[in-house]
């Protein structure tokens, strides 16, 4: 009767009336045996009931299956160190920003962008731990950063401490006030040639004006932005001995909006150019000084019939230059 048994030592089926003995099984489990991978390193030594719960739970050096599902088997003893390295299926989250991914991205390259990863400020004595994203606007105002001095401009070129700034100010107050006043008389300057005021006015029925000693005066214009205001008074048949012979002009100064906040007498250039509208372009031009050897009548006189002059601050003026008629003969106005 075959009752299911094995020879022990060939594994071939045993025929015939056997029984187990239990007696010799337990004295048989209770020898002990080394562990089936101690050729690996492992050194347990038990009986051989507990070979295998050893095998299955304790044994470091038994390979198994990794439970991430990667296919590798490797020794249990190194699972967590393959979880956590070699491992391509281990994810975790970023311990900054939270982001999930494989272990080996989000522990190596990961880092070199992720947003949240603390980064210490560069500056001198700071030491502050920012988080990447908020780097640049810390570094905009960190007490201990080196900025130049809000003078710059004007020609400071300290650098210091942002924190020590508003100290270096009040102990370079002087410097930058002399600074301050340099550069803007510079560019008051710059401005004044910059805003040279250039008119163009056209006198028509010149004629008519001539023959009848017309006293025509152009449009008002400002000599520059917030400067001196002014008329072009022409008289086509010429003034006094000029009269019948010349074309004569004046330029004269008016009252002006801006006439409290300026220097008082007026002094500096007008240019006047009569434009030949003839091909040959024969202009004639002539520039006018205003200076401390114009004349006083120039610079004090007023004439109501002529003009508005202005009243005070160094009067109502006129200066007044001709042209020869027989300069003007190819000229057309």
């Amino acid at each position: 009767m075959d009752q299911g048994f094995s020879c022990p030592t060939c594994r071939s089926p045993l025929r015939g009336k056997y029984f187990k003995d239990g007696r010799a099984e337990q004295g048989i489990k209770s020898l002990n045996i080394h562990c089936t991978n101690s050729d690996s390193g492992c050194q347990w030594v038990g009986p051989i009931r507990d070979i295998g719960s050893h095998i299955k739970a304790d044994c470091q050096y038994q390979r198994v299956y990794c439970p991430n599902k990667c296919g590798q088997k490797v020794m249990r003893g190194s699972l967590e160190m393959h979880m956590t390295g070699s491992c391509t299926e281990y994810f975790v989250n970023c311990q900054y920003c939270k982001r999930k991914g494989r272990y080996l991205l989000i522990n190596s390259s990961h880092l070199d962008e992720c947003p949240d990863l603390p980064i210490q400020c560069s500056n001198e004595a700071c030491g502050e731990m920012i988080p990447r994203r908020s780097l640049a606007s810390h570094k905009e105002t960190c007490p201990k950063a080196l900025v130049p001095c809000q003078y710059n401009t004007v020609g400071c070129n300290k650098k210091i401490k942002r924190e020590e700034q508003e100290s270096h100010n009040d102990e370079a107050l002087k410097e930058h006030l002399e600074a301050t006043m340099k550069k803007i008389d510079t560019a008051m300057k710059k401005i004044e040639v910059l805003c040279q005021t250039n008119q163009v006015i056209k006198l028509s029925q010149y004629r008519e004006k001539k023959d009848s000693n017309e006293d025509w005066y152009g449009p008002c214009f400002y000599t520059s932005p917030g400067g001196y205001k002014m008329p072009l008074n022409v008289l086509a048949n010429g003034q006094g001995t000029s009269k019948g012979t010349h074309v004569s002009f004046f330029v004269c100064l008016m009252a002006g909006e801006y006439d409290d906040s300026l220097e008082w007498p007026f002094q500096g250039e007008v240019t006047v150019e009569l434009l030949n509208q003839l091909e040959d372009q024969n202009h004639k031009k002539i520039t006018i000084q205003y200076n401390e050897s114009t004349e006083g009548p120039c610079k004090n006189g007023s004439n109501p019939n002529r003009a508005e002059l202005k009243d005070g601050g160094g009067g109502g003026s006129y200066l007044m230059k001709s042209w020869s008629i027989t300069q003007l003969l190819t000229v057309s106005i």
